[in-house]
């Protein structure tokens, strides 16, 4: 069975990954922890994570997914050309790419989201101070697009990618396992259906 990278990274959202998580354990599929390095990763939660392996050591043909949390600070994994390239490889490659919360601009700075429709836990004014084009942003569905417009589902599906926004961490999690086949019910996660 293939198995589902997670990415880490300093300051990195542990509870918006967390349904996804459990739902990828519930449903025995495996996974790998990487980062930057085998060091130490500390979450914005203040949990330390030590990976399984740094980025350099990814076999890409042994994963089928890539799961990328959502940080306080995300600003030195987008500014980490290595980091990058490993999500490049990702999509390039067509697998599945869940991505919440600021996450989604990962996929946007290694050219990943192209014209596809996405969400993230920001708004656009902030991401234009950092040198986001409003090109780069066209599509995407903002921090306060979703509090006066909500996405529905919670989530929105494009091609092999799916975002959200960090509250609905749990719709997004029971929907990435879902797109990995495992059969997982939302109720177990407290989802109304």
């Amino acid at each position: 069975m293939k198995k589902t990278a997670v990415l880490i990274y300093n300051q990195f959202c542990m509870f918006e990954i967390s349904t996804a998580l459990e739902a990828l354990a519930l449903g025995g599929k495996p996974i790998t922890v990487f980062a930057k390095t085998a060091d130490l990763v500390t979450s914005e939660e203040g949990l330390s994570v030590l990976p399984h392996q740094s980025i350099r050591d990814a076999e890409l043909e042994e994963y089928d997914s890539l799961l990328l949390p959502g940080a306080a600070d995300i600003r030195e994994a987008v500014e980490d050309a290595d980091i990058l390239a490993f999500i490049r490889d990702f999509s390039d490659a067509g697998k599945l790419i869940g991505a919440i919360s600021i996450a989604p601009i990962l996929l946007v700075k290694c050219g990943a989201m192209g014209a596809r429709p996405f969400m993230a836990g920001i708004n656009r004014e902030e991401l234009a101070e950092e040198g986001f084009s409003a090109e780069d942003l066209a599509h995407m569905h903002s921090w306060n697009d979703n509090l006066k417009s909500p996405v529905p589902e919670g989530y929105i599906i494009a091609d092999h990618i799916i975002t959200s926004v960090s509250y609905e961490f749990a719709r997004f999690g029971v929907a990435f396992a879902h797109l990995l086949g495992i059969d997982i019910s939302g109720r177990t996660f407290g989802i109304k259906e």
